[in-house]
């Protein structure tokens, strides 16, 4: 998530600046810091720790330590090394400086924000403490904070960085006149400092404001270079208007020329997936997750294009990673009992479920993956009928609730009930096998041939590789009058059930 917090933000790595080594400290220190400045950063953590075995209280190491843990991002071990440094020299401007960096990387903003207030004490003019409260008092839509903060820069220390952050904050309090001046004032500077429009543009897509987006974006196209960040913000701006084949058109031109650009892949992956293009969707964000691994907002658009995509291993397997490292984010939560209902470890899928349910009493997907589980392996049919009637009472015509209301009525022997509700669930999503399987079978049972046989060619053809599908067929063919089509579709139903045998010997092995 770093990264993509540090765009946001508008923090750089730069940031982590190295303190500056009085000759009392020695050489020593002074060499190490010169190994960070080049990038020399294993030799730098090396001489580092040999140092601390000598001097394990000293405030200046443990704070290149520290630097050296953001820049190698390992941002847990940079906490600790920062936190070592605060304690023995709680004055150190530096040290609290770079925890807020470290905390703001790890998406920890609370803890950031109390770590730049303390550097805000020891300094209440410093710069960079400063810039980055009014831009955390920014994300938290706290106007009139963020202003007062970015105010408590001296006039000769402001720099141009400052200026997205101003502006947004008035166009927050609609001071529309003044964010004017400071939109000016970004356009007349973007030539040679180019992120500072993408900034806006950000703050204008975090509150899906996209026209104003491409207003800016339009505005600042003709002065300013067409960096990755500008046209990736772009690429967002189009697909929120819903051009999303301009979108990705401007997101092949990042990535013909980076091909390792992690916010144009992140990018590519929602465009994707808004076209409902779930294999490209799945890659976009497979590559980024390669790029930048344990981001958690790559995994939540890797694990829901393979759920879409109908990947299960590989959706369960990163659902799981993502939860591991957002444990206590109910989306995580959701999208793990979705992945583990697909693996069909439903008894886990309803942990979780239960979980979102207590936050979100109306959550329709979790309703039905508790529906699943009462039917199918409680056998509890009121429990069922409970979790539908939330889902019906939302909307009466939801086909995923109309399927299984099907289901409960035909196991309460009311067959007619039970053909109802499954025919509005196929009119509401004629994709279900499942729901055409059950109503092709119900007709056919029914006796009623000429709604019975199209209705399972649906299923067939929505579902080939269920044999059950092509058994019914080939009854119903059969029934018609058809034993030519009743043969082939007898003879699949065998090849399946053949393969399934086959696969379950294999399973379990030749001494079983």
């Amino acid at each position: 998530m770093w990264a993509k917090i540090f765009a946001c933000a508008g923090l750089a790595l730069t940031f982590f600046a190295l303190p500056k080594i009085t000759s009392a400290q020695g050489n020593e220190l002074t060499g190490i810091s010169a190994l960070i400045q080049q990038g020399k950063l294993q030799e730098a953590e090396q001489r580092l720790h040999r140092y601390l075995l000598r001097s394990p209280h000293s405030a200046k190491a443990n704070n290149l330590l520290g630097i050296v843990h953001l820049r190698q991002g390992h941002f847990e071990q940079a906490e600790d090394a920062l936190q070592k440094a605060i304690a023995a020299a709680p004055a150190l401007l530096e040290s609290r400086l770079n925890l807020g960096d470290a905390y703001l990387a790890e998406g920890k903003l609370g803890s950031a924000m109390s770590a730049y207030q303390g550097a805000a004490e020891i300094a209440p003019h410093d710069a960079r403490a400063n810039l980055a409260l009014a831009k955390l008092y920014l994300g938290k839509e706290e106007f009139a904070k963020s202003i007062e903060a970015a105010g408590n820069i001296p006039p000769q220390k402001r720099t141009a960085e400052l200026l997205p952050t101003l502006a947004a904050n008035y166009l927050g309090l609609r001071q529309q006149e003044k964010a004017d001046v400071e939109i000016q004032t970004m356009l007349q500077v973007a030539q040679k400092q180019p992120d500072l429009v993408p900034e806006l543009a950000e703050f204008f897509l975090a509150h899906r404001d996209f026209q104003s987006s491409q207003q800016l974006l339009a505005l600042a196209q003709s002065k300013q270079p067409s960096t990755d960040r500008f046209l990736v913000d772009l690429a967002r701006t189009q697909a929120g208007l819903g051009q999303l084949d301009e979108a990705q058109k401007t997101l092949e031109t990042v990535l013909e020329r980076t091909p390792e650009s992690v916010d144009a892949l992140v990018a590519a992956g929602n465009v994707a997936g808004q076209q409902s293009d779930w294999a490209a969707s799945g890659e976009a964000f497979s590559r980024a997750n390669q790029l930048a691994p344990d981001r958690p907002d790559i995994l939540y658009g890797l694990v829901s294009a393979r759920l879409y995509g109908r990947q299960v291993d590989e959706a369960l397997k990163n659902a799981q990673k993502l939860h591991s490292l957002t444990p206590d984010d109910l989306r995580s939560t959701y999208l793990l009992a979705l992945a583990l209902f697909g693996a069909r470890q439903r008894e886990e899928a309803k942990h979780y479920a239960d979980q979102v349910l207590t936050e979100h009493a109306d959550d329709r997907e979790m309703h039905l993956i508790l529906v699943d589980v009462a039917l199918n392996d409680e056998h509890n049919l009121a429990v069922a009928r409970k979790h539908v009637d939330m889902c019906l009472k939302q909307n009466p015509a939801d086909p995923g609730a109309l399927y299984y209301l099907g289901m409960i009525q035909k196991m309460e022997g009311d067959l007619d009930a039970a053909v109802r509700s499954l025919s509005k669930s196929v009119v509401g999503n004629a994709k279900n096998a499942n729901a055409q399987s059950e109503l092709g079978a119900l007709c056919l049972q029914a006796g009623d041939l000429a709604r019975a046989v199209p209705t399972l060619e649906q299923a067939v053809l929505l579902a080939p590789e269920e044999a059950q599908n092509h058994y019914q067929l080939a009854l119903a063919y059969s029934r018609s009058g058809v034993p030519e089509k009743a043969k082939a579709q007898l003879e699949i139903y065998q090849r399946i059930k053949a393969k399934e045998a086959q696969d379950a010997k294999r399973l379990k092995g030749p001494h079983q």
